[in-house]
């Protein structure tokens, strides 16, 4: 019986593994300003933006931030430009990422993903409703050329996050904390300044099973396509 030493620790671990939550904080923040040569460059991020996730309550982290990520305007085509860092618990870096993709790829990439998500849809909608949130603010700086302009973009916005928030929060596991929603006009000058915090959780077995559902719905529908 010397085998059960060794499976016994091994079955306890993977129970733990699977009852034990997952927790997600993804922060995104951007701050642009008027630009000098505003027609080349296009930011879509700025250092501050990343997903932190923690495992055994806490026992293991890792942390992906993202230094930047920019839309080049070249010569012959538009290219995503992207520095990224994968980092322990501890801080210590465990890989560096810097690449480049052109527009057409990602329009490719897009496609792709929208078509696997509305062929798995059921899925993430199981993982949503199994989803624990725990913080959801959103806070915008906005200003344009013109008073009226700011006004009108400011509108806009706050159809934008109430919607989307709306949205979020009809999908999600009830209750959940409300959310925190913020649009700061500002009349003196041309910037976008946004930062989104957003902290939840899901127990390892849940995010096995929306696997699991959602490639017996991905081959589900490849069949059925295929046979059409």
């Amino acid at each position: 019986m010397w085998y059960l030493t060794i499976l016994a620790p091994v079955l306890i671990l993977l129970l733990l593994l699977l009852v034990s939550p997952v927790t997600v904080h993804i922060s995104y923040a951007l701050k642009e300003n008027d630009d000098s040569e505003p027609n080349t460059t296009l930011n879509l991020s700025t250092p501050g933006t990343g997903v932190s996730l923690s495992f055994m309550w806490g026992l293991f982290k890792l942390r992906l931030r993202l230094s930047s990520i920019k839309l080049v305007y070249g010569t012959f085509a538009p290219v995503f430009k992207l520095r990224a860092r994968l980092a322990r618990r501890s801080g210590s870096v465990i890989d560096r990422e810097k690449t480049s993709i052109s527009a057409s790829r990602i329009i490719d990439m897009y496609k792709q993903i929208v078509n696997i998500y509305r062929a798995t849809e059921p899925a993430y909608r199981y993982m949503l409703s199994a989803t624990k949130l725990h913080q959801f603010s959103w806070c915008t700086r906005l200003g344009m050329y013109q008073a009226d302009q700011t006004g009108m973009a400011v509108g806009l916005l706050w159809i934008a996050k109430s919607n989307t928030a709306a949205y979020l929060y009809r999908l999600l596991k009830k209750p959940s904390p409300k959310p925190e929603l913020e649009i700061i006009p500002v009349f003196n000058a041309r910037l976008v300044a946004t930062r989104i915090n957003c902290v939840f959780s899901l127990r390892s077995v849940n995010m096995v099973i929306t696997c699991l559902m959602a490639a017996w719905l991905y081959l589900k529908n490849k069949e059925k396509k295929f046979g059409a």
